[in-house]
């Protein structure tokens, strides 16, 4: 096929550059001309989907090193950097989130569980590099990075969803985002507080809007990260924000049918469908028995015992 041709001024044409599947350099990806990290995002879409069934040929995509892939995430973060009008932001958000699910990697052994591992190495590196980078975003960039986490916590479900919400997949993500340096991590106090409470603040919303469209998963299991970080963290401010952004409005949901009603209607308890009400029985008995870990800060034990017991008596 030959190139495309576009008119720039009286009698002249300039071919497009053709996509190539390489890993663009990271002066490409945060180049100041959006056209050159248009190009450089198309080539990273074309490797990373380059395998192929029986693929042993040069030329596909095998997962990249962690330092790699560091390398990668930083020319990412400054790609998504550099684009400022709000229109271009949302395509690109969007567009590196649907990454995590076109990854395609060279193997001779199971497709299925290449891709996941490939996928879930990238998705580690993004978080990688949001827990790096965020302390030097700005304020007027911040609410386009807080719309780039949302579409990841939505392509990760939808990740886990398109293997079948397997234990490889829910455990995959869930030792990401509560890694010791990761997003959620309740160890390591350098990791800005900021990203576990928007995390919070979209995950439900992201969740039920894949239930949609998805067979049934594990809520509880879903919920783990949070679940440890509500019962393991010594910041009390976080451990609140998380308590009445995640598991508050999930409670009153599932007892009143308000909210979430793909969350109530979709989910499985030790791979049991359940009813809401089972599943909020369900869910309070796990924050107790997390709760009642020796692991658990004292604080937040008493906190937790105390909610439990709140729902409790409301349901008598």
């Amino acid at each position: 096929m030959a190139p495309k041709k576009t008119g720039k001024g009286k009698g002249k044409e300039r071919a497009e550059p053709q996509t190539e599947a390489v890993v663009p350099f990271g002066k490409q990806l945060a180049h100041t001309d959006k056209s050159v990290r248009d190009l450089a995002v198309r080539n990273l879409t074309a490797f990373l989907s380059a395998g192929g069934e029986g693929d042993e040929g040069e030329g596909g995509y095998t997962r990249l090193e962690d330092k790699e892939m560091a390398k990668l995430w930083k020319g990412l973060f400054y790609c998504f950097w550099m684009s400022d009008k709000p229109l271009v932001q949302q395509a690109l958000a969007t567009e590196l989130a649907d990454l995590l699910l076109r990854i395609n990697p060279r193997t001779s052994g199971d497709r299925d569980a290449a891709r996941l591992d490939a996928s879930l190495a990238f998705l580690g590196g993004f978080w990688t590099a949001l827990v790096r980078e965020w302390n030097g975003i700005d304020r007027l960039r911040i609410d386009k990075y807080y719309m780039l986490i949302r579409r990841y916590v939505n392509a990760s479900f939808r990740l886990a969803a398109r293997a079948g919400w397997s234990n490889a997949a829910v455990e995959g993500i869930n030792a990401i985002l509560g890694s010791e340096h990761g997003p959620m991590s309740w160890q390591d106090k350098s990791v800005p507080m900021s990203l576990a409470s928007h995390i919070g603040d979209v995950y439900l919303q992201e969740l039920d809007k894949v239930l949609a469209e998805s067979e049934n998963a594990p809520l509880i299991e879903l919920l783990r990260p949070h679940i440890v970080l509500i019962a393991r963290t010594r910041n009390a401010t976080l451990h609140s924000r998380m308590v009445g952004s995640v598991f508050n409005p999930l409670l009153a949901g599932l007892k009143d049918g308000d909210e979430y009603e793909n969350i109530a209607a979709k989910s499985t308890v030790d791979g049991e469908a359940v009813d809401p009400a089972q599943l909020r029985t369900a869910l309070l008995r796990a924050m107790f028995e997390e709760a009642s870990q020796e692991s658990t800060i004292e604080s937040n034990r008493r906190k937790l015992y105390a909610l439990v017991r709140a729902e409790d008596d409301d349901d008598e």
